[in-house]
């Protein structure tokens, strides 16, 4: 069981790694950057629950204070650039964090492993660069199990789910959105498209580190090479297959990436040919996304109509 409690927390990270691309994609930047910053937060968040001993909250809010701050260095100068230059940009960007986490050296030494003289018995707690973080063993020395872990990251994409809800129908939503539909109108009744983006990226940038703490506590271990370009491409996928209108989108497409690969473990080998032969389907036959906002405003209105529909027969009989 415990299995599927880990398949479903990084089932959970996948949806948060997801729903970092859509804030930029809301104002129509495509980022290659989150895996970057996805590592920040990993490396920041894991530093302080195992180097300094914080609570595993105020270590993950300072890794998102961490990744907003540097997305906001890095969003004003490059988005300034469009199309393929961007994306150079970002995914130059993520090689650089993957290079420097690779190669970090700091933290503390832990307690002897046993009860020995030999120095090398001393754990480093903290990256070690190529060799990577070890040690981080915040859940374990806290007694928290694979199951209570679960269900604290089902309830941290829950709210993060009902903050995009409300943003979606806010006037700040619709900003963002303006930017997408047409940069030049937006600036025209008296909105900064610019800042609206950078907003985004940074907003971005926070969502994708907490992603990243969490990450780390959940796998214990983290290397530099854990965040490069295949992961990206990854995160982008969630988004472009799942659908960018509508923030039901990346949340499908997320937990259709982590648990389809699950569900067809038994054809061993051939899994992962299934896995891509979907993918390549999906992007035929539903170039725009398996979710789409006329999608999701169908399905709702649906669903009102058979409630008012059940609600005004109840009217209708006791009236009678």
């Amino acid at each position: 069981m415990d299995y599927w409690y880990t398949i479903v927390s990084l089932a959970c990270i996948n949806v948060i790694l997801a729903w970092s691309v859509y804030a930029s994609f809301m104002t129509g930047t495509v980022s290659l950057g989150q895996a970057a910053f996805f590592g920040i937060g990993a490396f920041a968040g894991a530093s302080m629950t195992a180097i300094y001993g914080w609570h595993i909250i105020p270590a993950t809010l300072f890794g998102a204070g961490v990744g907003a701050a540097i997305g906001l260095v890095i969003a004003i100068p490059t988005l300034r650039l469009t199309g393929l230059y961007l994306t150079i940009a970002t995914v130059a960007f993520v090689e650089v964090v993957r290079v420097v986490t690779h190669n970090m050296h700091y933290g503390r030494e832990g307690t002897l492993a046993i009860q020995s003289s030999d120095a090398a018995d001393v754990p480093w707690i903290g990256p070690d660069g190529p060799i990577g973080f070890r040690h981080i063993t915040y859940l374990t020395d806290n007694g928290i199990s694979p199951g209570e872990y679960a269900f604290a990251l089902i309830l941290v994409v829950i709210i993060l789910g009902v903050l995009f809800f409300f943003l979606e129908r806010s006037r700040f939503g619709y900003a963002l959105r303006a930017v997408e539909a047409d940069e030049i109108a937006t600036q025209g009744i008296g909105l900064s498209h610019n800042l609206l983006k950078v907003i985004a990226f940074s907003a971005g940038a926070a969502i994708a580190a907490i992603g990243g703490s969490l990450y780390a506590h959940l796998l214990t271990f983290i290397s530099g090479d854990d965040f490069g370009i295949p992961l990206t491409v990854m995160i982008l996928a969630y988004v472009v297959i799942g659908g960018g209108q509508t923030f039901w989108g990346p949340l499908i497409g997320a937990l259709l990436f982590t648990f389809l690969p699950e569900v067809v473990r038994f054809t061993k080998e051939y899994r992962l040919e299934i896995f891509g032969t979907a993918m390549l389907l999906a992007m035929l036959f539903r170039p725009q996304g398996l979710v789409t906002a006329a999608l999701v405003k169908q399905i709702t209105q649906k669903i009102f109509r058979r409630g008012s529909g059940h609600s005004d027969n109840h009217t209708a009989t006791n009236s009678k």
